[in-house]
């Protein structure tokens, strides 16, 4: 299928990696994460539990990225507002080009926006990095650890695009 960048298998174990700061189940709603979250220009979050985690928190992430799963089980989509939706289409393991342009849309126009992945988000959280602006934060679920907090910045952006070249995905 054109258009479908698949992960490396050399690229997994470096992926089981968090990119940024863990918070555990009991932090995330803590004084240091809401601060964290407060102080940012832009707050994106990729997964189901995250975004109702900054949504219980009083916050409405900007850009939040959402599948209607929670380990591996299906689950009505978090009650999070939006003003405009965006579908794609997202094989697990894999980031399409469906993917890449619906993450592009999402940055630009109006504010709050739902993606809203058939398929899987997990590996979103990277374009997500790589296409927010510098002093954003994105937030992702790491199972068996908690959520994870990422700066956006050019070290971080840098990082991201880099692990999406080897995936074959040149141009955001």
């Amino acid at each position: 299928m054109t258009g479908v960048f698949r992960l490396p298998e050399a690229l997994r174990p470096k992926l089981a990696e968090p990119l940024g700061e863990v918070f555990d189940s009991r932090e995330a709603a803590g004084e240091r994460f809401v601060k964290l979250a407060r102080e940012a220009s832009m707050v994106v979050t990729v997964g189901d539990r995250v975004t109702e985690t900054l949504h219980s928190i009083g916050m409405t992430p900007a850009v939040h990225v959402v599948d209607g799963v929670e380990r591996r089980s299906r689950r009505d989509p978090p009650e999070v507002p939006y003003a405009r939706l965006v579908k794609v289409s997202n094989p697990a393991g894999t980031l399409t080009q469906d993917a890449i342009d619906g993450m592009r849309e999402a940055f630009t126009g109006r504010k709050p926006v739902r993606v809203l992945v058939d398929g899987e988000e997990d590996l979103m959280a990277m374009l997500a990095i790589a296409m927010a602006p510098v002093s954003a934060i994105v937030f992702y679920g790491q199972p068996g650890a908690g959520v994870v907090a990422v700066k956006v910045n050019g070290m971080t952006k840098a990082r991201n695009r880099a692990i999406l070249s080897e995936m074959g995905i040149e141009r955001l």
